[in-house]
């Protein structure tokens, strides 16, 4: 009798130490998150900020073993540059342009996938008193984007050239910056991204001059890229897969649960949730597709068009530069 109570207690010890192991080793795994130092413009911008902060706030990082430390940035150059000094290890939503050039220049980057195919979000505004009704009537004027290299230098370049005016083309920074330069006429016309002023829109206080929708040749163009610090990369694919996986069930998510998205969207940006959903308007889930990466071709013309880079890159340099699945 005593015999087999001392199994019993034996065998109840030994069960209870197994499961204690168990609940360590997956608490464990679980615990051991590697932080992902991720570098993006335009902070509140719906397709730059959303997917990351969603797939955060609904655990798909985590699941992927990633803890995100976000550094804010204006843009274009700006965001390059972090990235390749190792400041952060992917940059997010850069024009292709850009990636193309820096790379060219021996610059330690590498193509992760598609950020923003066509361009149905951006458009461009003046005063309400202003004279000016369409992007033609800006000849000889001057007119703002964000920063050198991004994707609003870009489509500005391309207006012009399409529709043969000269323009004097401004840096003003993020989109609150370019209102205020448009407000006290530092330029005559600023870049902005929805869902910011539409409200003001309405209200007749300002009116759009320009849609970069409006540029038919730019439809199918992959315009902005995610990116990663090529030496970071080596050591680290299964993470940076890991993290384009997590992006992908966030963007699923959001299309699947728009009044989830809106609410996340007006709380980041504090505006009312109205606002939030018209802004969603502007965003079909194909432009934000992480893949392919298309029309690379596009991208490479510009920067040759711009003098950016001096040479077309071969097909081998382009496979090196590209790794997108």
């Amino acid at each position: 009798m005593k015999n087999g109570k001392y199994r019993c207690r034996l065998f109840i010890y030994f069960l209870t130490s197994v499961m204690g192991l168990l609940f360590f080793t997956v608490s464990d795994s679980h615990g051991q998150l590697q932080t992902l130092k991720l570098a993006i413009p335009q902070k509140g911008l719906f397709d730059t900020s959303m997917p990351t902060l969603m797939a955060d706030k609904m655990g798909f990082l985590k699941e992927g073993g990633i803890k995100p430390e976000i550094f804010w940035t204006s843009g274009g150059a700006e965001t390059v540059r972090v990235v390749t000094v190792g400041s952060a290890d992917i940059g997010i939503s850069t024009g292709t342009e850009s990636l193309v050039t820096a790379f060219m220049k021996g610059s330690p980057v590498r193509i992760i996938s598609a950020q923003m195919t066509g361009s149905p979000e951006l458009f461009w505004i003046v005063r309400a008193d202003s004279p000016y009704r369409t992007i033609k009537d800006l000849d000889g004027k001057s007119i703002g984007f964000s920063r050198p290299g991004s994707s609003t230098h870009m489509i500005l370049q391309l207006a012009v050239d399409h529709y043969k005016i000269k323009v004097k083309l401004v840096p003003v920074g993020g989109v609150p910056d370019s209102f205020t330069a448009v407000m006290t006429k530092q330029v005559d016309a600023g870049w902005s991204s929805p869902p910011s002023f539409l409200d003001r829109i309405d209200k007749g206080e300002i009116r759009i001059v320009f849609k970069a929708a409006d540029l038919e040749s730019i439809k199918d163009v992959t315009l902005r890229v995610n990116f990663v610090n090529a030496s970071f990369y080596e050591k680290n694919a299964k993470l940076v897969k890991s993290y384009l996986n997590a992006l992908k069930k966030a963007i699923d998510y959001m299309y699947q649960n728009p009044k989830e998205t809106a609410a996340l969207f007006a709380e980041i940006n504090k505006f009312p949730l109205s606002v939030a959903e018209a802004g969603l308007k502007f965003f079909p889930k194909e432009s934000v597709a992480l893949t392919p990466v298309s029309r690379v071709d596009f991208s490479v013309e510009l920067a040759l068009k711009l003098k950016m880079i001096t040479k077309t890159p071969t097909e081998e340099e382009l496979k090196k530069l590209i790794v997108a699945e």
